[in-house]
């Protein structure tokens, strides 16, 4: 029987998880629209109309970012039920509206995946048919690639809002170990609920086909990735290709940060949300901790996409290197001024 310290223990923890989020979604907001600038105005990269996918996914990522900070959100697994709840902020008192938003949020997970297969697609055409691609890609190509990913988020949307939405039954399920481990009473609540076993056959049933779909589109994205992806690094490491070897520096270098930028939402994202979903179908208790971090993974991983960027093409690391150097210059410099303003007045009232 746990004691009442160790309910204050767990409430603290999980008032603290959203905290961690956000700030990581303020780091995001700090580092996309610098990447979006340098994207946008750096003549060196030579990125053609690839240029147009990257700022795609930066924006994408500053709305995921704000939608972070807006719907922070905890993982709370009981027996044989999954819950992503809202835990602070507008959005965390229940109504159709905010549980709406709730599975919008959650399905920005699947529409990350639909702006990564953009990409794999774009490098993938580079390679193979890049006639096809000058001719197709602007303007139909980039449309195609946003309304591929509304088609993900939509799917989710649905799924995530109507098949496992938090009905009464759902709710009185994990209402005593919501209130143990996070103090705040389940039937007030944004909250989501996937309930296995143990509940009514029509919440079993809806809960089943909800997650079942969402595995479903979420295994075909990755299967996506790494079929293009292994097409692309075997035809940049052919001797039959014909390009440049700037050029083929470059195409490599993107194609490196693309499969990091691939591997960051697989395993921050995607791995700890399948591992949630799951673990309640065998009744396992893992402890509280697995499911703090994966509510802090969902929030992180889009703060760490640019970075690959960063580290693996040198004229995106010398930018960015620029950009701050120049920022510690104004901060010294204007240390500098108000010191010197200092003396002089200092100097004025002595004479």
């Amino acid at each position: 029987m746990p004691t009442t310290g160790s309910y204050l223990h767990w409430i603290k923890v999980s008032h603290a998880v959203p905290q961690i989020g956000f700030f990581a979604s303020i780091g995001l907001v700090l580092i996309n629209p610098l990447t979006v600038y340098i994207v946008w105005n750096d003549k060196k990269l030579q990125l053609g109309p690839y240029r147009y996918l990257l700022l795609y996914f930066a924006i994408f990522n500053i709305t995921t970012s704000v939608a972070d900070m807006l719907v922070p959100m905890c993982v709370l697994n009981y027996r044989y039920a999954f819950s992503v709840f809202v835990s602070e902020g507008y959005f965390d008192q229940y109504s159709e509206f905010n549980q709406f938003f709730l599975a919008f949020r959650c399905s920005l997970i699947s529409g990350a995946y639909a702006v990564l297969h953009a990409h794999f697609l774009y490098r993938f055409f580079v390679l193979f048919n890049n006639q096809f691609l000058a001719r197709w890609f602007m303007p139909y190509g980039i449309i195609l690639a946003v309304l591929y990913c509304l088609f993900h988020i939509v799917y989710w949307t649905i799924f995530c809002w109507f098949y496992t939405g938090g009905d009464f039954d759902r709710r009185v399920y994990i209402r005593d170990s919501m209130l143990e481990h996070h103090g705040v009473d389940v039937m007030n609540m944004t909250i989501i609920i996937a309930q296995y076993f143990e509940g009514t056959p029509q919440a079993m049933n809806k809960s089943r086909i909800g997650i079942g779909s969402l595995s479903v589109l979420s295994i075909i994205s990755l299967v996506f990735i790494f079929h293009f992806g292994y097409k692309i690094c075997h035809k940049l490491s052919s001797q039959s290709l014909e390009m440049s070897e700037k050029t083929k520096k470059l195409q490599t270098q993107l194609m490196k940060a693309l499969v990091v930028q691939a591997a960051i939402p697989t395993c921050v994202s995607f791995a700890p949300c399948l591992f949630a979903w799951y673990q309640p179908v065998f009744g396992l208790d893992l402890g509280r901790w697995i499911q703090h971090a994966a509510g802090i993974a969902v929030a992180t991983f889009p703060a760490l996409d640019p970075l690959a960027l960063i580290f693996f093409v040198p004229t995106f690391r010398k930018k960015f290197a620029e950009y701050f150097l120049f920022l510690k210059s104004c901060r010294t410099n204007r240390t500098t001024c108000s010191q010197q303003t200092t003396t002089s007045t200092s100097q004025s009232r002595i004479d």
